[in-house]
């Protein structure tokens, strides 16, 4: 016999159902992301791992998500961006044949001047966002010295220590 709503199922009262109680949703236990993932984000970690570069990691910053190698960055996935900071004669390079422009977050004047957004053709095309996100990896990595004379990283960390030295 099925006992009515609202009415004890046995006398100890263990499974009495109210109508005022109400039923709680469980959540699930993940939490989800708030944002939705960067537009070229699956682009750059399909190169990564093509790549097989080692050591990369990931930081979300200025809204977007920032990759690193060694502690520092190579990559930012900002919007519909993908910069990678690529040595002067490369970021040079890459502008005047149309792969990219310099990177300028949020519009305005402010242009971060050492990296390359890719354009849209480069991002259709597998083997040249390799060469680039390699490119940026040894930079950044200190695998390359500058190309054709250019600076290398750590000759630009050096650069910048002695301006601000000399502005103390």
């Amino acid at each position: 016999m099925v006992a009515p709503l609202g009415v004890e199922c046995n006398s100890n009262r263990s499974c009495a159902i109210r109508f005022d109680v109400k039923i709680k949703e469980k959540k699930p236990a993940t939490p989800r992301s708030r944002r939705p993932p960067p537009l070229h984000q699956g682009t750059l970690e399909e190169a990564i791992e093509r790549l097989s570069l080692q050591g990369v990691t990931t930081k979300r910053m200025f809204g977007g998500v920032c990759y690193y190698v060694e502690d520092k960055p190579f990559a930012i996935l900002l919007g519909g961006d993908l910069a990678l900071k690529v040595p002067g004669e490369t970021l040079r390079t890459g502008c005047t044949r149309g792969d990219g422009r310099i990177f300028n977050p949020g519009g305005g004047d402010f242009l971060m001047r050492e990296y390359l957004t890719l354009s849209d053709q480069v991002l259709m095309d597998e083997a040249q966002i390799d060469a680039y996100v390699l490119a940026s990896h040894r930079f950044i990595a200190g695998r390359s010295g500058g190309e054709a004379g250019g600076l290398g990283y750590e000759d630009l960390l050096h650069g910048r220590d002695a301006l601000y030295k000399r502005k103390q």
